[in-house]
């Protein structure tokens, strides 16, 4: 097991001196995406010829290829397996679609490993959510219509389904990969946002929509406190003590939260047919985000550099609303809030909520809610009368 400090600068194992040697035997392979077929014939020639050398039975080599690598458990697992059809095309199928049961170990919610160096590249889909995290070098993850190269420092969250590609062809090219359940992942990522965060809200319907967008990259960087983070996630699991489980969640609870405070505002989607995206849009939604009171279209756009026209598209495909119905949703969620939570009275609330007059926040609240302030409140708690207030 490598030491966690020295990951950075993990030095090349047997099996990836080995699979570099293959691959530049072979110069075709570093330059696009293997077939399952193909990898597996890959895998079969480099372990037969090395069990060859060393006079060695495929079977016996298997274990030495396969150091803890589920893909490469898996292509041994073909290379070996019986001259039948049937058990060919069910191996082939769990290396094309990774579900959480082969993947993840029973009991754990999170998995995590490295990627192995030199190992051909496959398109793949998942039934998790896959974090991949650039800890040096450079690490291209590549989609059907696109190629986003990781620098050092780089984290990209795919979302289940989306087909991907990871090679790592360099020997300093050390990408740490951390697979989480779906239901773990919107537990700690998705429920504890809310639904007032703009941008939480549109990564949700990014990642989780009926056409899902292909990655959520972030670029911290030399951010030493995330590094040390994902790097504690990474030796916590590798311990395997009592709670590890818990504290790897807490963890990766705390990294997301500490990834979206730092980052939420400069993080990149993809454009695509269907989906388009530009950083800028990131900073848009959270301006309107700590700016909801008195923010107004002419004033964002112009902040941006856009027409208000622009904006009031952006803000609509981001979100689903226009810009006036987002804005004072916000407002009438943030008064309700401070009524009932909060128990700020009326004439409070509205200078707090971005209304110049007393009567026009009544005006808004009722029309939103259906009742004056004071009314809708009363219903409130006769609904819900053990409601704790804050």
């Amino acid at each position: 097991m490598a030491k966690m400090e020295n990951l950075e600068s993990l030095p090349m194992t047997l099996v990836e001196s080995l699979l570099k040697e293959a691959m530049e035997r072979q110069e075709d392979y570093d330059c696009r995406i293997l077939s399952y077929e193909e990898l597996t014939d890959y895998v079969a020639g480099l372990i037969e010829s090395y069990g060859r050398q060393h006079g060695r039975a495929t079977e016996e080599m298997l274990p030495y290829f396969t150091p803890g690598n589920e893909m490469t458990r898996l292509a041994g697992e073909i290379v070996i397996a019986p001259d039948s059809r049937r058990a060919r095309a069910t191996l082939l199928k769990a290396m094309a679609v990774q579900d959480d049961e082969s993947f993840l170990p029973s009991g754990k919610d999170i998995s995590v490993g490295r990627m192995l160096r030199y190992f051909p590249a496959q398109w793949h889909s998942a039934t998790y959510f896959q974090v991949y995290y650039a800890l040096s070098g450079e690490c291209p993850v590549h989609f059907q219509n696109e190629i986003v190269t990781l620098p050092r420092g780089g984290v990209l969250i795919t979302a289940p389904g989306v087909v991907h590609a990871t090679p790592c062809y360099r020997e300093d090219a050390v990408l740490a990969f951390y697979m989480i359940r779906a239901a773990t992942f919107r537990s700690i990522f998705w429920n504890q946002l809310g639904d007032g965060n703009l941008l939480s809200r549109f990564f949700r319907i990014a990642l989780e929509g009926e056409k899902p967008a292909s990655y959520l990259y972030f670029d911290t960087g030399e951010d030493a406190e995330i590094r040390r983070l994902l790097l504690q996630i990474y030796k916590e699991y590798q311990l395997d003590e009592p709670y590890s489980s818990q504290m790897t969640g807490a963890l990766m609870r705390l990294f997301f939260l500490l990834i979206l405070r730092r980052y939420e505002g400069t993080a990149r989607l993809p454009r695509s047919d269907h989906f388009f995206w530009k950083h800028q849009f990131s900073a848009i939604l959270s301006y309107i985000q700590t700016h909801y009171q008195e923010a107004t279209l002419e004033d964002v756009a112009k902040r941006f550099s856009y027409s208000p026209k622009q904006v009031g598209r952006i803000v609509k495909s981001c979100t689903g609303q226009s810009f006036g119905d987002l804005v004072r949703g916000m407002k009438m969620k943030k008064a309700a809030e401070l009524l009932l939570d909060r128990q700020y009275p009326p004439e409070e609330v509205a200078p707090l909520t971005g209304f110049a007059t007393l009567s026009s926040f009544y005006r808004s609240f009722r029309d939103y809610y259906g009742l004056p302030p004071k009314e809708w409140l009363a219903r409130q708690k006769a609904e819900s009368p053990d409601r704790p207030s804050v």
